[in-house]
C-alpha cells in the first residue's frame, strides 16, 4: 500500500513557482550568513577613568554577558565618591560598542562618570543646575564619556545616529552624556 505523503501532484505552473521561490530563498542565504558573520562576536573596549586614574582593558562578547566582564564593569564605573557598585545596564556596553565601531574608532573610553549613588546625586544637584533629580546614573543606565580619537562633537553626532537612548552634549566640559533611557537629545 502506498502513503498517501508519498504521491504529490504538481502542476507545471505549481512547481516552476516552488522551484523559484526555493532558488531566490537560497540565493538570498548566503548573503545572510556573510552579513551575519561580519559582526564580530567580541569586541575589545578600553576604558580610563579620569577620576581615579584606573584603567581597563576587556574583550566584551556582544552575544552574551561575561560574568568576569560585567564584575570589572560594574566596579570600575562604582561611584568613585562613596565607592558604591551597582550593576551596569548591558545596553550601554553594548551602545559603546555601536559607538566604537561606527566611528571607526580604536580609541580608550575616558570615563567621567557612571553610576550614581543616590547620596552623590543629591550632592551634586546641590552644586549644579544640570543633574537630574532621577537621573539615570543612580540606576546604572547612563554614563558620562569622551573618545580620546574622535571629536566629541562627532561623537555625539554619531550616538544620535544610533538612536539607542538618551544623547547629551557638555562642550564646555568636553564629554557626551549616553543613557538608555527614552530617544533623546540636548
Amino acid at each position: 500500500m502506498r502513503h498517501p505523503a508519498a504521491t504529490i501532484k504538481l502542476s507545471r505552473r505549481t512547481f516552476i513557482r516552488l522551484s523559484t521561490q526555493l532558488s531566490v530563498g537560497a540565493l538570498l542565504v548566503s548573503p545572510l550568513r556573510c552579513l551575519a558573520s561580519s559582526i564580530p562576536a567580541h569586541h575589545p573596549l578600553s576604558f580610563y577613568h579620569t577620576h581615579t586614574g584606573e584603567s581597563l582593558q576587556i574583550n566584551f562578547d556582544l552575544k552574551r554577558c561575561c560574568v568576569e566582564n560585567v564584575k570589572n564593569l560594574n566596579h570600575f564605573m562604582r561611584d568613585f565618591r562613596t565607592g558604591d557598585i551597582h550593576p551596569i545596564d548591558n545596553r550601554l556596553i553594548n551602545m559603546l560598542c555601536h559607538l566604537q565601531m561606527t566611528s571607526n574608532s580604536s580609541g580608550t573610553f575616558e570615563l567621567i562618570s557612571g553610576y550614581r549613588s543616590p547620596a552623590t546625586n543629591m550632592k551634586l544637584r546641590q552644586t549644579s543646575n544640570g543633574v537630574a533629580k532621577k537621573s539615570l546614573h543612580m540606576q546604572g543606565r547612563a554614563i558620562d564619556i569622551r573618545l580620546t580619537d574622535v571629536r566629541t562633537d562627532k561623537l555625539r553626532s554619531i550616538a544620535c545616529s544610533l538612536k539607542q537612548g538618551g544623547v547629551g552634549f557638555y562642550p564646555k566640559s568636553d564629554f557626551i552624556h549616553l543613557d538608555t533611557g527614552h530617544i533623546r537629545a540636548w
